[in-house]
């Protein structure tokens, strides 16, 4: 499988993931007992989202990346910033 199929999947997989992970409820006790009984679910969507950014990092081209690194740079001196004042 090469790293777009790859990327494919994960996605696709997290899409049918993504509502059962991120439901509402009315105490956190529900939440909590419904955290435990989906534990697998939410390990497998959360270990998808950090493939998911290495294969898109992977598939950028270095221009893309530099533009990524770029923006997020700006992002960190700005929040950086705000901290100080």
């Amino acid at each position: 499988m090469d790293i777009k199929e790859k990327l494919t999947k994960l996605k696709d997989r997290n899409k049918e993931l993504h509502p059962i992970i991120f439901v509402g409820f009315e105490t956190s006790e529900e939440l909590e007992n419904y955290r435990k009984k989906i534990h697998n679910e939410r390990v497998e969507y959360f270990e998808n989202l950090k493939q998911i950014e290495t294969l898109e990092w992977e598939l950028m081209t270095p221009e893309e990346k530099e533009r990524k690194l770029e923006i997020a740079r700006k992002i960190k001196a700005k929040t950086s910033g705000n901290q100080n004042q």
